[in-house]
C-alpha cells in the first residue's frame, strides 16, 4: 500500500510521527503507572508503523522491545495473586505513620474528616512487594455495621484492583463480622470508586453503602 500522501498539508508518514511524539509526551503527565504504560505502548504502535514507513529498522527494534516489557508489566499488573497483600497494623505501626503523613495532604482531598485512629478502629495497610501503596480503616456502630474512614491508596497505584483485594477477595464482612459498610464521599472521583467496586446509594446525601453476599441473598428470598 503507498503511504505517500498528504493529510492538510501534511505527508502521512510525519503525521504518524507526531501522534507517536503526543502520545509519549502525554504519558508523562500520568501519575497513575498502570495508565503510564498504556499510553506508552500505544505510543510503540504508532513508532513502530512509524519506522516501518521509514524503513528505520533501529526504531521498530527499539520499540518492539519496549512493546513487549510493557504488556508484560501490564499483564503483572493486572493479576492480583502475588502482587497485592493485605495487613492488619498496630496503630503505633511506624510505617503506617510514615505513610499517613506523607500523603495527608492529599487525604485531606477526599476524608476531610479523618485525623486518626481509634485504639478499636479495624486497620488494614495494602502493600505491593515491600512498598505500602493504601491504607483503609472502618469504625463501628451501635449496630455493628461499619463506617469507612478512610479508603486511601496512593495515586501512583490509584485502581480498583487493591479495593478488590479488600472488599470481594479478603471476605472483609468476614473479618469484621458485619453485613453492612458505609462510606461517605466528599470528592466525585470518590463517588465514582465506590460505584466501581459495587456500593450502592442511601437516601442520605453522598452516602453508600456495600451489603455482604449473605445479606444479599437473604434479601432476596
Amino acid at each position: 500500500m503507498d503511504f505517500d500522501f498528504t493529510i492538510w498539508g501534511l505527508p502521512f508518514v510525519e503525521i504518524i510521527g507526531y501522534i507517536a511524539s503526543i502520545i509519549f509526551a502525554v504519558s508523562m503527565l500520568m501519575t497513575s503507572l498502570l495508565r503510564l504504560r498504556w499510553l506508552v505502548l500505544l505510543g510503540n504502535i504508532f513508532f513502530i508503523f512509524y519506522g516501518f514507513l521509514l524503513n528505520a529498522y533501529p526504531i521498530i527494534a527499539l520499540n518492539i522491545f519496549q512493546l513487549a516489557v510493557n504488556t508484560f508489566f501490564i499483564i503483572q499488573s493486572y493479576l492480583l495473586k502475588g502482587s497485592y497483600t493485605l495487613l492488619t497494623p498496630a496503630i503505633d505501626d511506624v510505617m503506617l505513620d510514615r505513610f499517613l503523613i506523607f500523603y495527608a495532604d492529599d487525604i485531606r482531598k477526599f476524608f476531610p474528616n479523618f485525623h486518626t485512629f481509634n485504639p478499636e478502629d479495624n486497620i488494614f495497610m495494602i502493600v505491593k512487594g515491600t512498598a505500602v501503596i493504601g491504607v483503609s480503616g472502618f469504625r463501628k456502630n451501635e449496630n455493628k455495621s461499619y463506617d469507612v474512614i478512610i479508603d486511601y491508596v496512593a495515586e501512583s497505584h490509584r485502581n480498583v484492583r487493591p479495593a478488590k483485594l479488600l472488599f470481594h477477595q479478603e471476605n472483609i464482612f468476614s473479618s469484621l463480622n458485619t453485613d453492612k459498610i458505609f462510606a461517605k464521599s466528599y470528592h466525585r472521583k470518590h463517588t465514582k470508586y465506590l460505584k466501581k467496586i459495587k456500593f450502592q446509594p442511601t437516601p442520605l446525601e453522598n452516602v453508600f453503602v456495600l451489603s455482604s453476599k449473605k445479606q444479599e441473598e437473604g434479601m432476596s428470598l
